[in-house]
């Protein structure tokens, strides 16, 4: 039976990055969530968002057969074309045409054209690079043309590129309305030409006087005076001023209620739905700081440290086995709960920073620091044999550079590993700049053991001795060359350490990992604070305020509210770099706490909720989903830190990956109700229903939402599942009162944070009379059903009931609302 019970919401805001069909992890025809081959994930199908209604009959899950058909929710897809370019031109820094008659913004309306269609040939790739020609650097746009002082160059061709102000006296416009095909640009048969919109914005931005400015990532951060707005009484601190102003006059979705909000603060800042209790607190609290009570007790929970930790790992591409054919176990697990600690602790994020780059560096360095630097030993490693170990070296090397350029600066920087970067300014060499701070590392490229040198002893808090990679320095640097085309083996002109020449240097710094630690962390560098004020938005708001979080280069999304990314980078560091009062600042805003329902025209208008005229609303995590069930049955164990654990996982998974030679053994205890950022993470095998999660073979940073249909056949089929729902069961019949009603309203409210209507209650209830008579007449079902899991099983004579309270508790956990962050 299919349910879709709750409040009327607009589906999930359509992320123009999040997969749609055919783009899950895993599928398989056997077990309802067998292992796939994880190719498909390297690039994921972009199909159009969903756009179909979903049908019900009368409302009733398909009761009523002969019911008319109606439909129940309508996505996001249904949006007529010119409402789109409408939109495209409304939206704050978003790319598309500006009014006919607007001024032209360089930044926003010309480089993206000029990017997309002339840097291949006319960029920073020196060795692709046609005619001498730079359109990515301001002297070579505005610059002369080769011929320019020939003598007996024709007078009626332009001598400029581009003639500011004069189009009949610009090369650039010249050449892309060339009629003849020979000299039109960019040549006939190129990946990319140029529309008839596109040549006509290029021809008025040279009337209008071509303006140029630097690409806006790497211009200082500015401190943007707050906006003037006409409802003063609808912001709440600064952010609504910057978000109003940009919505021009049209309406703001109203306060969400005071429910969704409690559930919706618990889960953006701790994962976990809010206890009943906190809840009810909550609404009994009639002081005008109650919401800001409710924050900061969930900002000082050991389980925020958890819940931001979870997204770190994907970027730290922290796993427990090396990965490749034979992927031994490793240990990485103190390094783990070093970052749950450095976030409840609220580290500053310069020092976060510095101490994961370089902490075994620091003068006087502790245990703690040096072990910090796990960060960038959480790279996959081959231990196959016959490879050359320098090879293998070599690849570890460019990891590291990879994860850092794109978790701390939000560039591709590994785009310059075989030629200058085509888009960027990024020259190769400025990459093995790069390459030589962590060309230095005590290692030998070896792996054919879990854990390789440089290792720290490390014991935790519980007593636990172990063994854990970290970062340390040979006492003789190796030298670094340019790898021609990349190739390890091909060494050209030797570099020194250095970094990039397209952002301000750091004088005075060390030629050294602190060097270049502290070089990131300094105020002066534009990308750093920019990059982390938008990855802690898009955690609390499912996107950035940039979407592209890892490409905040030329190719990558400029901002939907560029001033408002500037004023909180500018904020960030001024507060001492403090994340807590940055999630503070965000979840205490007006524009926080709207409610996610809006009418259809705002829908119309912006389908993508860049405007942020109403709080987004998306699908959680399959961890957040795991650990939600698991919380709302009272069965998660909340218990920080310690060695990965492993819950109940489908048979055959390791042993198919490993050709028979890895046999998951399933733990037992409390074990299997850990929170999900405990379990244990094979490269070759992640958790089978982690089915958004990253590979974490390499640093990745972008959230990857899934709708594959084999996640319901999991949330409805699986141990975690099943147990879950029948101790949900369990939890009603004893606390959740004397009759039906109430246990079914306790069950549901543990789960939503609100009692079911009289609809919702109505239907459940009509599901619990069904179930109860077919399991009092299948007492090996009802068993089943009751008896899941590895809990105590309850007496036999209570089977059958509590397998009823089970089937509706599984309805209320696979609700979409109970899926949804709202």
């Amino acid at each position: 039976m299919r349910m879709c019970l709750g409040r009327r919401r607009p589906p999930n805001d359509c992320d123009p990055d999040r997969p749609t069909l055919g783009t899950h992890r895993r599928s398989g025809t056997t077990a309802a969530y067998r292992h796939q081959r994880r190719a498909s994930r390297e690039a994921p199908i972009r199909l159009l968002p969903r756009c179909m209604p979903r049908m019900e009959r009368n409302g009733r899950g398909g009761d009523a057969p002969d019911a008319p058909a109606r439909p129940i929710r309508y996505a996001t897809g249904m949006v007529p074309a010119l409402a789109i370019i409408a939109l495209m031109r409304l939206v704050p820094g978003s790319v598309g045409a500006p009014p006919a008659q607007g001024p032209i913004d360089f930044g926003r309306d010309i480089r993206p054209i000029l990017a997309d269609a002339c840097y291949t040939c006319h960029g920073p790739n020196a060795t692709k690079r046609k005619a001498r020609l730079r359109l990515d650097l301001r002297d070579g746009l505005f610059g002369p043309t080769r011929d320019a002082d020939d003598a007996s160059r024709d007078p009626s061709i332009p001598s400029r590129i581009v003639s500011a102000g004069d189009p009949t006296a610009s090369e650039l416009a010249r050449r892309v309305f060339a009629p003849d095909e020979d000299d039109r640009m960019p040549p006939s048969g190129a990946p990319r030409a140029l529309s008839d919109s596109e040549r006509d914005l290029l021809r008025r931005w040279i009337d209008q006087g071509a303006a140029w400015s630097g690409h806006w990532a790497f211009e200082p951060i500015a401190t943007p005076q707050l906006p003037t707005v006409r409802d003063e009484a609808w912001c709440r601190n600064e952010i609504d001023r910057f978000v109003l102003a940009g919505i021009e006059g049209a309406p703001v979705a109203p306060e969400a209620d005071a429910r969704t909000l409690i559930r919706r603060l618990s889960l953006d800042l701790t994962g976990l739905p809010p206890a009943r209790e906190v809840v009810e607190a909550f609404l009994a609290d009639r002081t005008p700081a109650a919401y800001d009570r409710v924050v900061d007790g969930l900002l000082a929970s050991p389980r925020l440290g958890e819940h931001l930790a979870f997204a770190w790992l994907d970027a730290a591409r922290y796993a427990d086995s090396n990965g490749f054919q034979l992927d031994p176990d490793r240990t990485a697990w103190p390094w783990r709960d070093w970052v749950v600690a450095a976030f409840n602790a609220n580290m500053p994020y310069n020092r976060f920073i510095v101490e994961q780059l370089a902490g075994d560096l620091l003068p006087e360095a502790t245990p703690a620091q040096i072990l910090a630097t796990g960060f960038n030993r959480n790279h996959p490693i081959n231990g196959e044999g016959g490879r050359d170990i320098e090879e293998s070296r070599i690849d570890y090397v460019m990891d590291r550079v990879d994860a850092t350029s794109t978790a701390f600066l939000g560039l591709t920087v590994s785009c310059a590993q075989c030629h200058d970067h085509k888009y960027d300014p990024i020259p190769q060499r400025d990459y093995y700049r790069l390459f030589a701070y962590f060309n230095s590392i005590d290692e030998d490229g070896s792996g054919d053991k879990g854990d390789m040198p440089p290792l720290l002893d490390y014991t935790d808090t519980a007593g636990r001795g172990t063994r854990v990679m970290v970062m340390r320095d040979r006492s003789r640097a190796r030298p670094t060359h340019v790898l021609t085309r990349g190739s390890w083996d091909q060494p050209g002109d030797e570099v020194e350490p250095g970094t990039l020449s397209a952002l301000p240097e750091l004088r005075d710094a060390p030629a050294s990992r602190l060097g270049l630690a502290r070089w990131i962390a300094d105020p002066s560098n534009p990308l750093t604070a920019r990059v982390a004020v938008n990855r802690f938005w898009q955690q609390i708001f499912g996107v950035g305020l940039v979407r592209t979080p890892d490409n905040f280069g030329v190719q990558g999304e400029r901002p939907t509210h560029p001033e408002l990314l500037d004023w909180l980078a500018r904020r960030f560091i001024d507060t001492g770099w403090d994340v807590r009062a940055l999630l503070r600042l965000i979840v205490t805003s007006a524009t926080y706490r709207q409610s996610s329902a809006c009418p259809p025209d705002l829908l119309e208008r912006d389908p993508e909720n860049r405007l942020l005229a109403r709080a987004p609303r998306y699908r959680l995590s399959a961890g957040a989903i795991r650990d939600r069930a698991l919380a709302a049955s009272g069965l998660l164990v909340e218990q920080l830190g310690g060695p990965p654990v492993k819950p109940y996982h489908p048979a055959g998974v390791w042993e198919d990956v490993s050709f028979g030679r890895l046999k998951y053994e399933r733990g037992s205890g409390t074990d299997l109700y850990r929170r999900s950022l405990y379990t244990f993470w094979r490269r070759t095998a992640p958790p089978a229903d982690m089915f958004d999660s990253s590979l974490r073979q390499k640093c990745s940073v972008r959230v990857i939402r899934t709708n594959t249909p084999l996640q319901a056949l999991v949330l409805m089929n699986d141990t975690t599942y099943a147990e879950a729902a029948a101790a949900l069961a369990e939890l009603a019949l004893r606390e959740g009162g004397r009759d039906d009603a109430a246990r079914v309203a306790f069950a549901f409210d543990r789960v939503l944070a609100r009692p079911p209507n009289e609809a919702e209650s109505r239907t459940l209830l009509a599901r619990l009379t069904a179930l109860r008579g077919y399991f009092e007449s299948r007492r090996d079902l009802a068993g089943a059903a009751a008896c899941a899991g590895e809990r105590p099983d309850p007496p036999e004579e209570r089977w059958a009931e509590i397998a009823a309270y089970a089937g509706v508790a599984s309805v209320i956990l696979n609700l979409d609302e109970a899926l949804s962050r709202e």
